[in-house]
C-alpha cells in the first residue's frame, strides 16, 4: 500500500510538472507569435499606405499632363469656332488664315495631335487640317450624333479609325454655334492614342508602374505599355474602379488588374474638364518587396524561440518518460494495429453508408414525385391540362431515376453497349464544321474521304469524342508554329494475315482513320510513352495524360488498333484501324443521337433490311403479333397495354421458358420483344432459341446495362435478322417506334417470311 501511495503521488507530481511546463511554453510561444504578427501587420499597413500615397501622386501627375492637353484642345475649339463665324460672315481671307494656323498646329503633332476638322450641321466633313482631305459623311459617327441631343459639352470618343485620316484616333469633339445661336456643326480634334500612350510611358519612365486613360464607360483611350490589343476595348463598368469613381472624384485602392491579372495599387482621378478618368498603377509585389522579408523573418524568429524553449523543456522532461515509454511500447503497438483494422473497416462501412444514403435520397425524391403525381392524376382525371402537366412531371422524375441508375452503373464500372452502324465518312463531314469553328482561324481543317465506304459497327459518341480529343491535341501541337493544317482522312485498308497476326487482329478489311497535323511533333522518347495513362505530351499543367490512352482503348475495344507516327518539327499522324463487318450492315432509320451519347430509350444497336432513307418509311406504323417477355409483371403489363393501344396483338410471358411455350402454341409471331437480363434464360439465349424455330424473326431487346454480353454476341444477333436494343428506361413512344421500324424491315422480304414462320410453327 505505501508503494501504491508513493506511485500515485509521483504520478500526480509528474503530471503537474508536465502541465505547468506545457502551459508556460504555450504562453511564451503565443506571446512571441503575437508580437511577431502584430509587428509584421503594422509594418505591412505602413508600407501599403505609403504605396497608395505614391500612386495617388503618380495619378495627379498624369492628371496635370492631361489638363495641358485639354487646354490645347480648348484653344483649338475656340479657333475653330472663330473660323466658323468668319466663314458664316463671308470673311474668307481671315478664315483661310485661321485654317492655315490650325493646319500648322496639327502638323506639329504636339500631344499626338493628328488633325483638326469641322463637321457641318448636315453630317459631312466641311474642313480638315489633313492635306488633300476628301469630303466624307460623318453623320453616323457617335461623336457627331451625341451632340444632337445633349447640351454643349466636351465629348471623347472610343478609339476608332478616322475616315479622313485613316489612322487610329481618339476624337475630342464639341458642338459649334451658328451666328443665330443654333447648331452649326461639330469641331473634331483627333488625338493619336499610340502617341498619347508613348507620352504616358515617358511620364512613368524609370518606374515600374503604368498609366491608363479611360472613358467614363470604361473604354481604353491610352496605356503606357502595349496599347494595341486594348484599342477599342472596354474594361467593364463593374470593377472596383468604377464603383469608387462614381462616389468620389479621386482616390486609391488595391485590386487585381484586369489587364495582366496581377495585384496592383491603383490611384485615380476624374477630370472635371472632360469625361476622362486617369489612372496610375504600381505592382504590389514590386512595391512591397522592400518589406516582404519582415513578416517571414519575424515568424521564423518566433518559431525558433518556441522551438528552443520546447527543446529545453523536452530535455528536462525526457528522462521522466523513458521508462514508461519502453514499458508501454509493445502495448501501444498492439493497440495501434487493432485501431488500424477498426479504422479500415469503419472507412468501408462509411463509404457504403454514404453510397446507400445518396441512392436512397435520390430515389425517395423520385418516388415522391411519381406517387404525388399519380395521386393528383386520380383526383383530377377530368382536367386534361392538369393530367398532361402531371404526366410530364412523372416522366421527368422517371428520367431523373434513369440518370441515377447510369451513375450507379458508372460507379460499378459496368460498361454499356452503344454500338451502332456508323458511316464514318458522314461523321467526319459533320465534325468538319464544328472543328473549323472550335480550333480557331490559325488551324485549317481538311477532309479526305474515300468514296463508297461501308458502315462500321462501333460507338458513335465515343468515336466523336476520340476525334475531337485528337483534334484538340493537334491544335495544341500547332500553336507554337503559329497554326497549321489538320487533316482528317478515312479510307479502306486490308490487313494481310502476317500483319494482322503481329497486331493481334483478324485479317481482312478495315477502315483506316488518320488525324494528321503539321505541329511540333514528338521525339522518340515522348512517342514511346505517349499512350501511357497519365503521361501527357503537353506542357505541365495543361494536359491530363488520358486522351491518347482513351483513344487507344477505344480502338482496341472496337476490335482495331491505334498507331502514332511522329517526328520533331514534322508533325504527327495518328492512325486508327476500325474493323468492317464481314456482312454488310445497313443502317436502321432510328432517332438521331447527340454526340455526347444516346439518351435513355434511344436504340443502341440496330440491324435489318430496311430503307436507308427515313423518308421512304411507311406513313403509318405497321402492326403485328408480338411476343412480349419480361420478368417484371408491372413493366410487362404497362408495355403490353401501350402496344395494344397501337393495334398490336400481344402475347405475354414472364420468362424464357414460358415464352417458348407461348411460341409453340401460337400459329404466327411477327416480332419478339424481350428483356435482356432475366433469371435462367436471358434475352439473347431466348432470341437464339426462337430463331431456330423462326429464322430471321425481328427482335427488340431491353437492357439496363450490357452485363457480360459481348459485342460479338450482339453482332451475331444482328446478322441473323432485324434487331435492335433499347436502353432502359425507354418511353412507350420509343418502343412503339422501334417496333414499327423492325416490322417494316421484316416485311421488305415479302410474304415468304410469313409462310416460313407458319411452317416452322406447324413443325
Amino acid at each position: 500500500m505505501p508503494d501504491l501511495g508513493s506511485r500515485s503521488r509521483n504520478l500526480l507530481s509528474r503530471r503537474l510538472l508536465w502541465s505547468g511546463a506545457f502551459c508556460g511554453w504555450l504562453f511564451c510561444s503565443l506571446a512571441a507569435w503575437w508580437v511577431a504578427e502584430h509587428s509584421a501587420a503594422r509594418i505591412d499597413r505602413e508600407a501599403r499606405s505609403a504605396a497608395l500615397a505614391r500612386v495617388e501622386v503618380a495619378a495627379e501627375a498624369v492628371q496635370q499632363n492631361m489638363l495641358r492637353l485639354l487646354e490645347a484642345v480648348h484653344g483649338l475649339y475656340d479657333l475653330a469656332q472663330t473660323r466658323q463665324n468668319l466663314v458664316a460672315e463671308h470673311r474668307g481671307t481671315m478664315a483661310v488664315m485661321l485654317e492655315q494656323h490650325l493646319a500648322s498646329v496639327a502638323e506639329a503633332g504636339r500631344f499626338g495631335l493628328l488633325q483638326v476638322g469641322v463637321i457641318g450641321a448636315d453630317g459631312w466633313l466641311a474642313w480638315s487640317s489633313v492635306p488633300g482631305w476628301d469630303r466624307v459623311y460623318l453623320g453616323d459617327r457617335e461623336h457627331f450624333t451625341v451632340h444632337l441631343n445633349r447640351p454643349p459639352a466636351l465629348f471623347v470618343s472610343k478609339p476608332l479609325v478616322g475616315r479622313a485620316s485613316g489612322r487610329w484616333s481618339v476624337q475630342f469633339t464639341r458642338p459649334l454655334q451658328s451666328l443665330t445661336g443654333g447648331f452649326g456643326g461639330v469641331v473634331v480634334v483627333s488625338i493619336d492614342p499610340l502617341k498619347l500612350s508613348e507620352d504616358l510611358a515617358l511620364l512613368r519612365k524609370g518606374t515600374e508602374g503604368s498609366s491608363l486613360l479611360l472613358r467614363e464607360d470604361g473604354g481604353v483611350l491610352a496605356y503606357s505599355h502595349d496599347v494595341g490589343p486594348l484599342l477599342g476595348k472596354s474594361l467593364g463598368a463593374k470593377s472596383a474602379l468604377f464603383q469608387l469613381h462614381s462616389a468620389r472624384p479621386a482616390g486609391s485602392f488595391e485590386t487585381v488588374s484586369i489587364i495582366d491579372g496581377r495585384p496592383k495599387f491603383v490611384g485615380f482621378r476624374k477630370l472635371a474638364e472632360a469625361p476622362i478618368i486617369v489612372c496610375a498603377a504600381m505592382d504590389v509585389e514590386s512595391e512591397m518587396a522592400a518589406t516582404a522579408f519582415v513578416a517571414p523573418s519575424l515568424r521564423v524568429a518566433a518559431a525558433a524561440f518556441a522551438a528552443l524553449l520546447l527543446a529545453t523543456m523536452a530535455l528536462g522532461l525526457l528522462w521522466l518518460d523513458r521508462r514508461r515509454a519502453l514499458r508501454d511500447l509493445k502495448r501501444a503497438r498492439r493497440e495501434n494495429e487493432a485501431a488500424m483494422q477498426r479504422l479500415s473497416q469503419s472507412d468501408r462501412m462509411e463509404a457504403l453508408g454514404r453510397l446507400a444514403g445518396g441512392i436512397a435520397h435520390d430515389f425517395n425524391n423520385i418516388l415522391q414525385a411519381v406517387l404525388g403525381g399519380t395521386k393528383l392524376i386520380s383526383r383530377r382525371s377530368k382536367d386534361a391540362a392538369q393530367v398532361e402537366r402531371l404526366a410530364r412531371m412523372i416522366t421527368e422524375a422517371a428520367e431523373r431515376g434513369a440518370s441515377v441508375s447510369r451513375r450507379l452503373l458508372t460507379f460499378a464500372r459496368r460498361a454499356e453497349l452503344h454500338a451502332t452502324p456508323v458511316q464514318v465518312g458522314e461523321l467526319l463531314a459533320g465534325l468538319h464544321e464544328i472543328l473549323s469553328h472550335t480550333l480557331g482561324p490559325s488551324v485549317q481543317v481538311r477532309l479526305s474521304i474515300a468514296p463508297d465506304l461501308p458502315p462500321a459497327l462501333l460507338d458513335r459518341g465515343q468515336l466523336e469524342t476520340v476525334l475531337i480529343n485528337l483534334a484538340v491535341n493537334a491544335r495544341d501541337a500547332m500553336e507554337p508554329m503559329g497554326g497549321g493544317q489538320l487533316t482528317l482522312a478515312v479510307s479502306m485498308d486490308t490487313l494481310a494475315a502476317a500483319r494482322a497476326q503481329a497486331a493481334g487482329l483478324r485479317s481482312g478489311p478495315y477502315l483506316r482513320l488518320e488525324v494528321a497535323d503539321t505541329g511540333i511533333g514528338m521525339d522518340a522518347a515522348t512517342l514511346g510513352r505517349a499512350m501511357e495513362p497519365f503521361f501527357t505530351t503537353k506542357p505541365k499543367g495543361k494536359g491530363t495524360g488520358l486522351g491518347l490512352a482513351m483513344a487507344k482503348g477505344f480502338a482496341e475495344q472496337s476490335g482495331g488498333m491505334l498507331v502514332i507516327d511522329s517526328q520533331p518539327r514534322r508533325g504527327t499522324i495518328v492512325r486508327l484501324w476500325l474493323p468492317v463487318p464481314e456482312i454488310p450492315v445497313p443502317e436502321v432509320p432510328v432517332p438521331k443521337v447527340p454526340a455526347s451519347g444516346p439518351a435513355p430509350g434511344a436504340p443502341l444497336t440496330g440491324q435489318g433490311d430496311v430503307a436507308e432513307d427515313p423518308a421512304e418509311a411507311p406513313a403509318e406504323t405497321p402492326t403485328g403479333r408480338l411476343l412480349l417477355v419480361d420478368d417484371e409483371a408491372s413493366l410487362r403489363e404497362t408495355l403490353a397495354a401501350c402496344l395494344r393501344e397501337q393495334g398490336h396483338a400481344v402475347l405475354e410471358a414472364e420468362s424464357g421458358v414460358a415464352a417458348l411455350a407461348q411460341l409453340s402454341a401460337a400459329r404466327h409471331i411477327d416480332i419478339l420483344v424481350t428483356d435482356l437480363a432475366m433469371p435462367g434464360m436471358d434475352g439473347l439465349a431466348l432470341l437464339d432459341a426462337v430463331r431456330q424455330r423462326l429464322p430471321a424473326l425481328p427482335a427488340l431487346l431491353f437492357t439496363g446495362f450490357a452485363g457480360d454480353a459481348s459485342v460479338a454476341a450482339f453482332t451475331d444477333a444482328a446478322r441473323s435478322g432485324p434487331f435492335a436494343v433499347l436502353r432502359k428506361p425507354a418511353s412507350p413512344d420509343a418502343v412503339i417506334a422501334q417496333v414499327g421500324v423492325l416490322l417494316a424491315a421484316s416485311r421488305v422480304h415479302g410474304p415468304q417470311q410469313d409462310r416460313r414462320q407458319e411452317k416452322a410453327c406447324d413443325a
